[in-house]
């Protein structure tokens, strides 16, 4: 079987092996790719792999924003699994096209060493004064990617005027992007920006092990919302049942434990005793899934508006 993701290579060797020794007649073969793009470069070798005739991965494993453009290129396979009844219906994907590995916070960070906080912006609006023209960074807005999901999926939540008004007060502000989420945390911590917009959990949890110089950015009106490194079949592989079973392992509790005990990976399934774990790294914070169902109704035309909004001049 062969699986395409972005989950390093040393991570997904561990889950392998687990799931290799429960089925010892199935090997797995892991290739790690990168996603950014539109559409997402790993969808367009499957695409050319299947028209050729070659092997191609069976399952994929990346974020929910990427496999929303798998879907609508055609590439993916509804699939049953019984695994998913110990989760709530609002992280599952309607119909089955893909399934919740490890859990993805997004919330917005600060460097203490160069904002004061009395200084500290209190809710989604203050970040559009001018005071913060080139203090910002976030996941590249642009690119149809987690980033522009993150700000898209804001919309039902703020209510059109607002989103609108927020969007491009933020974009007057020229925020610094990235395609990728490491130099979002390191242009913070090394004081190059003030503000982080897009900065994954498991990473701000990483920087403060490491006693780097960031801090939670907690605004009254932006909730943390949570995605997922999720997994899917495609409708190209040619080992449908093989990917299924991997499924279903990865979304069981011998499966998550295992995911779970991968440094700084955040299980999906809650109830997993695990060093890190939603449970622990939040306690009661309020948790909003995205893009979920509402935000879905305005979501292709938020991304295409965001698109050309935060487009490199």
């Amino acid at each position: 079987m062969l699986v395409y993701g972005t989950v390093e290579l040393d991570e997904f060797s561990g889950w392998k092996a687990a799931f290799e020794k429960k089925y010892p007649g199935i090997e797995v073969q892991y290739r790690r790719k990168y996603v950014p793009g539109t559409p997402p470069p790993m969808a367009k070798e499957i695409i050319e792999e299947a028209k050729a005739g070659k092997e191609t991965a069976d399952a994929v494993i990346v974020a929910v924003p990427p496999l929303m453009q798998f879907r609508g290129l055609d590439l993916l396979a509804r699939t049953e699994l019984k695994e998913t009844k110990a989760y709530p219906k609002d992280v599952l994907q309607p119909e089955g096209y893909w399934f919740p590995l490890v859990s993805i916070g997004m919330i917005q960070v600060y460097n203490p060493k160069v904002v004061a906080r009395k200084e500290l912006p209190k809710t989604a609006m203050d970040l559009t004064d001018p005071k913060w023209k080139g203090a910002i960074i976030s996941h590249d807005l642009s690119l149809g990617t987690l980033g522009a999901y993150w700000l898209a999926s804001l919309r039902p939540i703020f209510g059109e005027k607002k989103w609108k008004k927020f969007a491009e007060g933020l974009a007057k502000n020229q925020p610094k992007m990235s395609p990728l989420y490491d130099p979002v945390v390191d242009s913070v911590t090394s004081g190059e920006s003030k503000i982080g917009l897009t900065v994954l959990l498991h990473d701000y949890v990483k920087a403060k092990e490491a006693k780097r110089s960031i801090e939670r950015l907690k605004l009254k009106d932006v909730p943390m919302l949570l995605t997922f490194n999720a997994i899917a079949k495609t409708r190209a592989g040619g080992h449908p049942a093989a990917a299924e079973l991997l499924m279903e392992f990865l979304l069981s509790k011998e499966g998550q434990k295992k995911i779970g005990s991968t440094y700084l990976r955040i299980p999906s399934r809650t109830g997993i005793d695990v060093p890190y774990s939603l449970d622990k790294l939040v306690r009661k914070e309020k948790l909003v899934p995205f893009p979920n169902e509402e935000m879905m109704q305005t979501a292709a035309d938020s991304v295409s508006y965001l698109a050309k909004l935060f487009a490199k001049k």
